[in-house]
Order: structure tokens, then sequence, then C-alpha cells
């Protein structure tokens, strides 16, 4: 009975502490409902494909305290919901597991950058 109890209590505090990352389709609707979009690919798939007109150009990192840094640094309010793309939507998909927790929305745009472009999206250049 006592381990019913220490699994339930352990099993509701990570809950908790862990929110759900969601996972939408990257569409250029959807895009433009995100105030907070986090480009996490490297420099130069931002300069091949264009990028996510205002994203925040950070890429990954395994250091996650290090990037949480990064996106604060960046102005990104880590209250608010928080969009992160890559060019297929697995990288941001791993990566949004890795950094997730503290209180953080993380949603995963699936299909990333190929998918939105696929889509018509017009990106900018990464100088913008």
């Amino acid at each position: 009975m006592i381990k019913i109890h220490k699994f339930l209590l352990t099993t509701l505090c990570a809950t908790t502490m862990f929110a759900e990352v969601a996972t939408i389709d990257a569409t250029p609707k959807n895009i433009s409902e995100f105030k907070q979009v986090i480009d996490i690919r490297t420099p130069p798939e931002w300069h091949n494909t264009g990028v996510v007109k205002g994203a925040k150009l950070i890429t990954m990192t395994n250091d996650k305290e290090g990037f949480l840094m990064s996106l604060k640094a960046a102005g990104i309010d880590t209250k608010e919901p928080i969009a992160l793309i890559c060019r297929s939507g697995a990288r941001s998909r791993a990566f949004a597991e890795f950094i997730n927790g503290d209180n953080l929305k993380i949603i995963n745009l699936h299909g990333g950058m190929s998918s939105l472009i696929a889509k018509g999206y017009q990106t900018v250049s990464p100088n913008q």
C-alpha cells in the first residue's frame, strides 16, 4: 500500500513539473498564431531556406540551462507559449522534450520549415 502511494505521489509530482509538449502542424496559419517562434536549426540551414519572419534564431544545444539563458537574453517570455521549429519537426520535438519543465509552454511545429515552405509560406532572410 505504501509503495502504491509513493508511486502515485511521484507520478503526480512529475506531471505537474513537466507539462506535455504540444505538437501542431507547421502551417502559415498556425505560425501566425504565435508571438514567440524559435528556429533551432543551424546558421547554414537558416541561410539555405530563409526563416520565419520574427523568429528568434537560437541553435539547439545539449546545455539546457545555457539554452534557457539564450531565450531570456533574446527577450523570450518563458511564461508565454514558445513554438519550436526545425527542418522537419523531428529535432524540435526531441529538443522540446529535452528542455521541457519549469512550467514552460512548448509547442513543436510538426513538419518544420520543409512543410511550412511547401504550404506556401514566404520566408525572410535570417539577416533581417
